[in-house]
């Protein structure tokens, strides 16, 4: 199973994407999947214009993320909490496809701050945007607060007691992602 973790953060000395290196590291021991990290400091995309599909002209940029996001089979957001809601580079790059690089497949949410309260705010508002694209929000969210305490810049755990929490998120992130495969699977075998 492919699963694609978007780290949607493009700021200077971001906080974010260690988390999103600590969540890669943690699913490559699964052998069943194939997670894949997408950077999106390192896509550079140009500010929405049109989806992919109605542009005239689309940047290459947006045909390579287009196709990552096609393969993908589930997705983890993992955003920082902008005033109360997520990155808006996550939103950029959300508004430049359609719904169908998105829709029935899983797609956990894990937001990151550097205070106490781990960017519930952000979640929730993730979990709206989610379900507009006709796709499934995991119900149970990863919050990591003070983040700066629980990744080094590779993404290392240095704080053993959050694995917990990693673990918890991980297995319903899981169990919603490979449910939702196996029925996909199933209709495309039928049509």
């Amino acid at each position: 199973m492919n699963v694609t973790i978007i780290s949607a953060s493009t700021r200077l000395g971001r906080q974010t994407h260690k988390a999103a290196l600590g969540l890669l590291n943690y699913l490559q021991p699964f052998e069943h999947l194939k997670p894949q990290l997408v950077d999106l400091a390192g896509y550079r995309l140009p500010l929405f214009e049109e989806t992919l599909a109605r542009h005239p002209d689309p940047p290459q940029v947006l045909l390579e993320l287009g196709a990552i996001l096609s393969q993908s089979d589930a997705m983890l957001f993992v955003t920082p909490e902008y005033n109360g809601s997520y990155s808006p580079a996550l939103k950029n790059a959300v508004d430049s496809f359609n719904k169908t690089e998105f829709a029935r497949k899983a797609i956990g949410i894990v937001t990151v701050t550097t205070g106490a309260m781990g960017g519930v705010r952000a979640g929730l508002a993730l979990q709206h945007l989610i379900l507009a694209l006709f796709a499934y929000p995991v119900p149970q969210m990863l919050l990591v607060p003070a983040v700066q305490n629980k990744f080094d810049d590779e993404g290392n755990l240095l704080d053993a007691a959050f694995e917990k929490n990693i673990a918890s998120f991980v297995k319903e992130f899981l169990w919603l992602a490979e449910a939702v495969y196996e029925k996909r699977n199933s209709e495309m075998v039928k049509i």
